[in-house]
């Protein structure tokens, strides 16, 4: 039997991709999550609306995003809205589906680390924080995680 020819992380992208089938609307997360709503929308789930937290509502980037701020993500977009208003009017009135978010950590309760990796003071490891990503959870249909961490949380 051979080795795959696929990452860890590349079989999460391909089965997240396909978990969005059916999906209308979904919030894309950052890294992972952006890759596989993108993946999603060329394949499985071509009428989805990618929504992003900097305010972009139905995106269909020519490329691959780099970031949630990226300039592609406007072109072709339904709406660019602020991002109080696209909480406020779409988020928080239920209107997204699904939210597809990434994390480093994640232990057997379900908390997410957002913060550091290692000890607070002296961390092997500072994360970006949480952003929206909090609101977003608990507002979205459904949510779903991506996290790759070979280290449980401490």
């Amino acid at each position: 039997m051979s080795e795959p020819t696929y990452t860890a992380s590349e079989m999460m992208i391909v089965v997240a991709a396909r978990m969005l089938e059916g999906a209308r609307t979904v919030f894309v997360g950052v890294g992972l999550p952006n890759i596989a709503c993108n993946l999603a929308r060329y394949t499985v789930a071509p009428d989805l609306e990618l929504i992003y937290e900097s305010g972009v509502y139905g995106a269909r980037p020519e490329r691959l995003p780099l970031s949630i701020g990226d300039p592609t993500l406007v072109s072709g977009a339904i709406s660019v809205v602020s991002m109080a208003d696209l909480f406020g009017l779409y988020l928080q009135r239920g209107l997204v589906e699904v939210a597809l978010l990434g994390g480093a950590q994640i232990d057997r309760y379900g908390n997410l680390n957002t913060t550091v990796i290692g000890d607070y003071r002296t961390p092997k490891t500072r994360l970006p924080g949480s952003g929206g990503a909090c609101e977003i959870a608990i507002n979205a249909q459904r949510t779903f995680m991506m996290i790759f961490s070979p280290a449980p949380v401490t």
